[in-house]
């Protein structure tokens, strides 16, 4: 916990704060041990105003440091509705949804993907809903081809993946919803699908694409095959 806290106050303000409490809890040990009497009552009569002054003074830091904290896999409840990379993704889709911008992001899992990362364009940033809407949006350099996701980060955009050769597969689908066939039948990895035509948002996993899938139950049904490996 102390790693984490200091993880999580790292590059702010309230790294003062942190030093000012561990020097002054060192002193106040001191001076017990050396049976500084007036000093040691001195310090500790002025820890709980010191306390209280540094909250106000670096409440913006601390709420930022409880934040990052919550963020953190330990705190999360097991429904999972919490995931920074997931709600990202799904706000993402959502609006490409309404707009009826098709696309296509896929989420690495146990299976390399590095080959089709290779097939696109490097990214290596965070995962933004503002960065994906961008990047599907028509006449956009990258809007062609998916968006790949390793270890939470976008690695590349405008990837070519494999259309699936399936004889039987529905007449419906177009080539996005191809390709996102032929990936998931060669890998585990998971694919969020937006339709162009329709706007519907699919999800392809284990060779197989479950279709329009309600906007409202999206985030959860992600989370759940992303993070815990379960199936739609």
């Amino acid at each position: 916990m102390f790693y984490l806290i200091l993880r999580a106050v790292r590059g702010t303000r309230a790294v003062q704060m942190v030093q000012f409490l561990f020097l002054l809890i060192i002193l106040t040990y001191i001076c017990k041990i050396l049976n500084f009497r007036t000093v040691y009552w001195v310090l500790t009569s002025l820890q709980a105003p010191i306390f209280i002054a540094l909250v106000i003074l670096y409440a913006p830091e601390l709420r930022r440091v409880v934040n990052d904290l919550t963020q953190l896999r330990f705190f999360r409840k097991s429904k999972g509705a919490i995931d920074p990379v997931i709600t990202q993704v799904v706000n993402a889709a959502k609006i490409l949804s309404r707009r009826h911008v098709g696309a296509l992001v896929v989420f690495e899992k146990s299976v390399s993907l590095q080959s089709f990362i290779d097939t696109g364009i490097p990214v290596n940033s965070e995962v933004s809903s503002e960065l994906l809407v961008s990047i599907f949006s028509p006449l956009t350099p990258l809007h062609d081809g998916a968006v790949i996701i390793r270890e939470n980060r976008l690695a590349a955009a405008a990837c070519l993946l494999p259309l699936s050769e399936r004889e039987e597969i529905d007449s419906n689908y177009g080539t996005r919803h191809r390709a996102a066939l032929g990936l998931v039948e060669e890998t585990d990895a998971v694919i969020v699908i937006v339709s162009e035509e329709t706007g519907a948002m699919s999800l392809a996993i284990d060779g197989r694409i479950t279709r329009n899938i309600n906007p409202e139950n999206y985030e959860s049904i992600l989370w759940h095959v992303v993070r815990k490996g379960g199936r739609t």
